[in-house]
């Protein structure tokens, strides 16, 4: 990047006083002291390569979650760069989620706790402008959900079955007490995927979740199946609790197999229909 020194640290103590003392950027030496040349080779702007060093430096694990980077003006100085440049980096990694910037005495750019929240929300954002079916949904679902049955039975830790025993039972005690058990259905997925301990999969079946919720808000379920429903999780989670994989694999093939049954009952098409008209009237 141009610098005639060998490293340059980015982050300070931090409010709970950690501080990463580990080398973020390598600074090459040009003598000139400016960015121009790796800027040439990269065809982009002082901004996005102090950004992209930046991001390096997180997904290295070389700046952990809470430490606190050096300020504009700091690390303006220290790379002889404007403050407007690092202030423009600073921003677009706090759009990007990667960067909390807080304000006051405490204040200051922030390495962001990990929160997969906001790619959850893209994707789920990404499936809806692009009108997914029904019939897709369920698609997706029974191509994702058995594998993740599967590592779930591998997985889950102690406590991880204790939570979701406990959520089963209250999926039952909302249906014996008229409650509106569709929160607990859908928890009870992202649950599982949670103990599959593979982020990935956890973000696309919580999208995924997302996509049910918005389904399903205009669909009166019958009692029968929401009993059905949550005697296929008692069922998947006794196989889970077990740590037997194939039988958790096959059981969540057959209750995904079993939504798609019930996608074609006409209770479903009809509710799905007059929502519609009414929306449509709006």
């Amino acid at each position: 990047m141009g610098f005639s020194c060998s490293y340059l640290f980015l982050s300070r103590m931090t409010p709970r006083s950690r501080q990463s003392n580990l080398p973020w950027l390598e600074r090459k030496s040009s003598g000139n002291g400016q960015w121009s040349h790796e800027l040439a080779e990269s065809g982009g702007r002082i901004s996005d390569l102090i950004a992209e060093r930046i991001r390096t430096a997180v997904s290295d694990g070389i700046l952990a979650p809470g430490s606190r980077l050096l300020s504009e003006r700091e690390l303006a100085q220290r790379l002889n760069a404007s403050r407007e440049s690092v202030r423009e980096a600073y921003r677009s990694l706090e759009v990007a989620g990667l960067l909390v910037i807080r304000r006051g005495k405490e204040g200051g750019a922030f390495v962001r706790e990990v929160d997969h929240e906001p790619i959850t929300r893209s994707l789920s954002m990404l499936l809806r402008l692009g009108k997914t079916t029904h019939r897709e949904l369920t698609e997706a679902r029974l191509l994702i959900e058995p594998p993740i049955a599967r590592l779930a039975a591998r997985r889950a830790t102690q406590s991880d079955i204790e939570a979701m025993g406990d959520l089963i039972d209250r999926h039952a005690a909302a249906i014996r007490g008229g409650d509106d058990p569709r929160k607990y259905d859908l928890q009870f997925h992202r649950a599982m995927a949670e103990c599959a301990k593979n982020l990935p999969l956890t973000i696309l079946m919580n999208s995924l979740a997302d996509l049910m919720v918005e389904a399903l808000s205009d669909v009166d379920i019958p009692l029968e199946t929401r009993s059905r429903t949550v005697e296929f999780h008692r069922v998947v989670f006794d196989a889970i609790h077990k740590k037997d994989e194939e039988r958790a694999f096959d059981l969540m093939q057959q209750h995904i197999g079993d939504v798609q049954k019930r996608l074609k009952k006409p209770w479903f098409h009809r509710k799905r229909t007059n929502h519609a008209r009414a929306r449509s009237k709006k």
